[in-house]
């Protein structure tokens, strides 16, 4: 019964509010029970609108759930507001549950230990799997914290040294874990040595802050073991290896809080030419766990006011809004820098930042030499003050490809691979250097490696692009014109992706196809500057003249 004039919401078992007054509220609707759910478990008690559209009404067209969700707000709001300061907070963009007038069984340790029942106990909704995740999640930490409640044994296991505390500030935290299972002396060497190489090179990621090192052995049955090991490590991430009775490696990502599996491979330790390269399936974990960690973390912010975020924060919002790569969010992404710069102008993170922004806006809307000189600047001031952070080295070894300074470009590009072995952009970017210079050959291992390591880069459909001119320069125009084609099936209004195709679609002989593929380019394109193919950096001017020639031929 609640007192002192607050409501009472109960979550595990039947759902139940209860007013000030005692009076139990009646919430009939399931999608209503879930919304106060969804609001009682946040931390400030505070969801954005799309946060809760997407997980509510994911299945839906997006009209359809924020008119989902504004009517079952307008259903809601008489029942729980009916008297007083309200309880349920309705805003433009967010909608939040006054805590300080609620106390909610989930929120307090001690009930939840004493509670059997189960978290939205017979509540569900079918084909939402938004919904269907959050509430596993939620589970799953409400079991773990009646567990930890029964006694602190298993904490005991882990080996002391590695209870490292993470570093105080926003930038995710990680722990690598090797599963302590029985297996043969030759493989347990092998497994120990990739955890090696994962600890060193998650090392080397500037964003993210390692916690324990080397890496720790611990028993882990279950998704329950693994989270109580991230709440051991306090950490966010755990990449965890496993041995398996076929002679195999898995390697996995999982949410420590929730032990959500966020990415895993499996890798075979011994292969028909022997054991596997530890450095090679290293490189590929890195690559992978990089990615789906920076897109977590950009999905963990993108839906929260931005007065909410501290700087680091700020800077997985500006990531997400620059990589979606149209003017609105790039409009968004400064004026969240001009915060970030404001908060902290000295932070190295922050400039380099910048720097990304600056680079991708000059990379869209043209690239004129003065402002490359200004960035260039910008970028040796970065590395000067963090001369580890492989980005850096990546960005200024872009520059210097755009400025046709092919050989300062490479040395640059390489530096960033040796910093950062996984980096697929500094791959990417030295296919491309190679391939302006003439070794398509290079170019095009270079660019396929790079898009192995990442088929989810936002830039995908450029190093496609590039490797449609590799091809090109190689000899090989139908090869060209099958990678120009796919870079365009990802992004329409791709100019480097059209100008490639229409010259191969020429220098292999099928010149109506060339006509064809120049309509749809001046559609897409109308105001085209041809400018554009007299800058592209090729070593010999003469893939200028030859692609100029080609687009002009055709135009005629």
């Amino acid at each position: 019964m609640p007192s002192g004039g607050v409501f009472q919401l109960d979550l595990m078992g039947s759902f139940r509010l209860v007013g000030p007054d005692g009076s139990r509220i009646h919430i009939t609707a399931k999608r209503s029970r879930i919304l106060l759910a969804m609001l009682a478990t946040s931390r400030s008690g505070e969801r954005s609108r799309r946060w809760l559209q997407e997980r509510i009404w994911g299945s839906r067209e997006r009209v359809n759930s924020q008119a989902s969700l504004r009517r079952e707000l307008s259903n809601l709001r008489p029942l729980v507001n009916a008297a007083g300061r309200p309880l349920l907070v309705i805003a433009h963009e967010t909608v939040a549950l006054d805590l300080g007038q609620v106390v909610v069984d989930v929120r307090d340790r001690q009930r939840i230990a004493e509670s059997r029942g189960e978290f939205l106990e017979g509540i569900d909704i079918a084909w939402e799997e938004g919904f269907e995740d959050w509430l596993r999640e939620e589970r799953q930490v409400i079991e773990t914290t009646r567990e930890d409640s029964v006694g602190g044994e298993w904490a005991a296991d882990a080996p002391a040294g590695n209870m490292v505390s993470p570093s105080g500030d926003s930038r995710p935290t990680l722990s690598i874990i090797v599963h302590d299972d029985p297996m043969p002396a030759e493989h347990a060497a092998t497994i120990d040595r990739i955890a090696d190489l994962l600890v060193e090179r998650s090392a080397g990621l500037r964003w993210l802050s390692l916690v324990g090192a080397p890496a720790t052995k611990l028993k882990i049955d279950g998704p329950a073991a693994l989270m109580r090991a991230g709440k051991l490590l306090g950490v966010d991430y755990l990449l965890h290896c496993q041995f398996n009775l076929d002679e195999s490696l898995t390697i996995a990502l999982s949410q420590a809080s929730s032990s959500r599996l966020l990415w895993s491979d499996r890798q075979p330790l011994v292969d028909g030419d022997g054991a596997n390269d530890p450095s090679r399936i290293v490189n590929n974990s890195i690559a992978a766990m990089a990615a789906r960690v920076a897109a977590d973390q950009a999905e963990r912010v993108r839906g929260r006011p931005i007065d909410e975020l501290d700087t680091h924060e700020l800077l997985w919002r500006i990531r997400w809004h620059m990589d979606r790569l149209n003017r609105e969010d790039a409009r968004l992404a400064r004026g969240i820098l001009q915060i970030a710069l404001t908060r902290q102008p000295e932070s190295v993170d922050v400039l380099l930042e910048q720097a990304r922004c600056d680079v991708i806006d000059m990379w869209v809307t043209g690239i004129e030499p003065e402002k490359v000189a200004a960035l260039r600047r910008k970028l040796v001031l970065a590395r000067d003050m963090d001369p580890y952070s492989a980005r850096t080295w990546t960005l200024l070894g872009i520059i210097d490809l755009w400025s046709a300074r092919h050989d300062s470009a490479a040395a640059l590009l390489h530096e960033a691979i040796r910093l950062d072995p996984s980096m697929s952009a500094a791959y990417a970017h030295l296919g491309s250097c190679y391939a302006y210079s003439g070794h398509s050959g290079d170019g095009i291992r270079l660019l396929n490696n790079a898009m192995r390591l990442n088929p989810n880069d936002a830039f995908y459909f450029h190093s496609l692009g590039q490797l449609a001119m590799a091809h090109l320069v190689d000899g090989n125009p139908a090869k060209a014109v099958q990678d120009a084609n796919t870079a365009l099936a990802r992004r329409p209004g791709y100019v480097l992706g059209h100008i490639y195709k229409i010259a191969g679609l020429l220098e292999g002989g099928d010149h109506q196809a060339a006509r064809e593929a120049m309509d749809v380019f001046q559609a897409a394109k109308p105001g085209f500057d041809m400018k554009i193919v007299e800058r592209l950096p090729f070593r010999e001017g003469r893939w200028n003249e030859t692609l100029r020639l080609a687009l002009e031929g055709v135009i005629a």
